[in-house]
């Protein structure tokens, strides 16, 4: 072993043994216990609260059936629970405008719906929807299930 490795460890060995040495002389303290001042807990009454009305009400709690079952719900004003369902409406265009092109004077669109793009004129018919017209401006589709006009701006 090396000579300063020897003397590292012999430092330590030394403070292991002054430790266990000091640590069997300590003396507990003793720290008594100081008076503590009391405080009032009690409730202070006002002097205008009328006691008959609690008492009463403390009876009247113990009418109740801690246990009977209870509809915790939140109460539905009666002309809110018989309103008409909601009109279904159409659900938002699945199209996106790639482009147009004019051959000759008729106008053709391509369109996308996901990864799929078509090239459509007016009276063409793409699963739900039906083209009404197409424009410079807008196309007009029609959603056949509810008879709703819907437009996608070019």
């Amino acid at each position: 072993m090396k000579p300063i490795v020897k003397k590292v460890l012999a430092g330590i060995a030394v403070v292991s043994a002054l430790a266990s040495v000091v640590a069997g002389r300590e003396k507990p303290t003793v720290v008594e216990p100081q008076p503590v001042a009391r405080i009032d807990t009690r409730l202070q009454v006002a002097d205008d609260l009328d006691l008959a009305k609690l008492e009463n009400r403390v009876d009247e709690g113990a009418k109740v059936d801690a246990f009977a079952p209870r509809n915790f719900s939140p109460i539905v004003p009666a002309r809110e629970a018989h309103a008409r369902p909601a009109r279904p409406e159409a659900p938002p265009l699945p199209f996106r405008y790639i482009g147009k092109m004019l051959d000759g004077d008729k106008l053709s669109v391509f369109i996308a719906n996901g990864g799929e793009s078509f090239a459509v004129a007016a009276g063409d018919r793409i699963g739900d929807y039906r083209i009404e017209s197409v424009t410079e401006a807008e196309i007009r589709f029609t959603y056949l299930p509810l008879k709703t006009k819907q437009s996608l701006p070019l």
